[in-house]
């Protein structure tokens, strides 16, 4: 049961839901299956699920389920109360300073080099 919608992405919705037994909080993105079964779109899903699946990273989100119903994709990940980088950008209403710049910076790169 979701708790509260985070936000709206291309392909679908991000709830943010609670673990039953463990009460930890995860953010739940689902995509619709409906009018996207093209190549491209299920290679791009399957590539994040494996991607996200895979990595071992402190600055990307961990896939920790993935599952399906009959209309739906689910992916269960990382909850960040922070949000992603491009919300920060939007809810800052003015560039970073140059260290906070720095400091994101580097985490980037960091994770990409792990991708790499």
């Amino acid at each position: 049961m979701p708790l509260r919608k985070l936000g709206r992405g291309s392909f679908g919705d991000v709830f943010l839901v609670k673990h039953r037994v463990s009460g930890k909080l995860y953010a739940m993105k689902t995509l619709s299956k409906r009018n996207k079964l093209e190549d491209s779109w299920l290679r791009y899903v399957t590539t994040e699920r494996n991607v996200l699946a895979y990595t071992e990273n402190p600055f990307i989100v961990k896939l920790h389920y993935a599952f399906q119903s009959r209309t739906k994709l689910f992916l269960i990940i990382d909850f960040c109360p922070g949000g992603d980088l491009e919300t920060m950008l939007s809810d800052a209403g003015r560039p970073f300073s140059e260290d906070k710049a720095k400091f994101y910076i580097a985490e980037i790169i960091i994770a990409l080099r792990d991708l790499h």
